[in-house]
């Protein structure tokens, strides 16, 4: 099981430099430290999650790193034109020496981003499927022709064209189209913080039923939070994940009310690595035996910089070897130019 880090770009302070800054450095941190792999959301007009332009974030942490893989979890296709996306993944590849890994969604339930990119919610994930049938052919063949119902291309070749043939690529979801979608094409699914355990066990049983002998490669984000006591640590993590909560409960109502129930408290703390780092270390060996993910990728909760850096420092000293990854593999000097 490889590990890694999700960015989403706090912005406590309102200060974007620093939140860009900051965040570089623990993506240099965790390479550091033997981790695999970074994965940057793409959020939009939220400040608190000041990342909308995920592959040109992810092309700039590809200059500041030399080993860990990059990934965007995920690039949200309604809003985007699909030829700018391929060019922009095959730069993005070139650039990273072939380490990137192309993770797309439909977009979380935000009417705002909807709105303002004046996509429907009722034909977004027909949209996001089209788009990556047509990003996929642009980044393997030449002279595509393509229509459907949203998008058309004529005899396009794209240049230049990516390192890596194919590109991985990962559909972020817990939803039936979608997975079956990702079943047959051979992508890989990615399971968000948000996402219920219960919900992603549900989306690899679909998968394996679609494709016997395919392989899921679950990309697997959580929320993690590590304090002396499990007390501590659940008081605190609480109070970082209540704002987010209300916030999706208010949302989910509208746009997809089928999953206002899964944002509970004890049960969101619960699907989450939050605890001592004893309790942290038993619930990866779980999900590593249970869910057999290709990643477990890290959300840390508190908007402190300090204190996300000692719970990935901790993370890597405890649960690294324990994984049979002694925190010095894969050891790089970080480059903090």
């Amino acid at each position: 099981m490889r590990t890694g880090l999700f960015c989403t770009y706090e912005n406590p302070q309102r200060d974007y430099r620093s939140a860009y800054a900051e965040q570089t450095k623990l993506v240099q941190l965790i390479e550091a430290l033997g981790f695999d792999e970074a994965w940057v959301a793409e959020h939009h007009f939220n400040p608190d999650a000041s990342s909308p332009s995920c592959l040109a974030i992810l092309a700039h942490l590809a200059a500041r790193t030399t080993r860990i893989r990059l990934g965007s979890a995920a690039v949200l296709l309604p809003f985007r034109n699909p030829i700018h996306v391929a060019e922009d993944v095959a730069t993005l590849d070139i650039l990273s020496d072939g380490r990137f890994d192309f993770g797309i969604g439909k977009g979380g339930p935000f009417p705002i981003q909807n709105k303002h990119f004046g996509v429907s919610k009722d034909n977004s994930r027909a949209k996001t499927l089209e788009a990556l049938s047509l990003i996929e052919r642009l980044l393997t063949e030449d002279g595509v022709t393509f229509e459907g119902e949203f998008f058309k291309a004529e005899d396009v070749s794209l240049t230049p064209k990516p390192l890596q043939t194919p590109i991985p690529t990962f559909i972020a979801t817990s939803t039936a189209d979608a997975v079956k979608a990702a079943a047959e094409h051979s992508y890989g699914v990615m399971g968000a913080p948000p996402f219920p355990l219960e919900s992603v066990r549900g989306a690899l049983s679909l998968y394996r039923e679609i494709a016997p002998q395919g392989d899921p490669k679950l990309i697997l984000i959580r929320f993690y939070h590590l304090a002396p006591t499990h007390t501590q640590a659940v008081d605190e993590a609480a109070i970082f994940l209540r704002p987010f909560l209300e916030r999706m409960q208010a949302t989910t109502a509208f746009m997809q009310p089928d999953w206002t129930p899964w944002f509970k408290l004890d049960r969101m703390i619960e699907d989450s690595l939050i605890g001592t780092p004893a309790e942290v270390r038993d619930k990866v060996l779980r999900i590593e035996a249970e869910l057999r993910p290709r990643s477990l990728v890290l959300k840390p909760l508190s908007p402190s910089v300090a204190k996300r850096r000692a719970d990935l420092e901790a993370f890597g000293e405890t649960i690294l070897a324990l994984l049979g990854l002694p925190p010095e593999a894969g050891l790089v000097p970080a480059r903090c130019s």
